[in-house]
């Protein structure tokens, strides 16, 4: 089974993620665009995992816990509050 189809539309919407963040109006808009643009990118590694039976799944994870903490970090920042409150 192939998943070419999906990779290119995953790497698409990868390019726009990156357009909002180089462009987006503010602060949080570019926030919220890393936080999309990791999980597609999450995705292309699980698909291409699928295909290859690799270990991208694992580093997949762990770039899904990894995003999950700079997102809550950021908006602990955004806030002005620090990451112990």
């Amino acid at each position: 089974m192939t998943y070419e189809i999906p990779v290119y539309i995953l790497l698409a919407a990868s390019a726009l993620c990156l357009f909002r963040v180089l462009r987006g109006p503010s602060i949080p808009d570019r926030v919220l665009a890393t936080d999309a643009f990791a999980s597609v990118i999450i995705s292309i590694m699980v698909l291409l995992s699928l295909e290859t039976n690799d270990f991208l799944m694992d580093i997949a994870i762990v770039y899904g816990v990894l995003g999950f903490i700079g997102t809550i970090a950021a908006s602990k920042f955004l806030e002005g509050k620090h990451l112990g409150e």
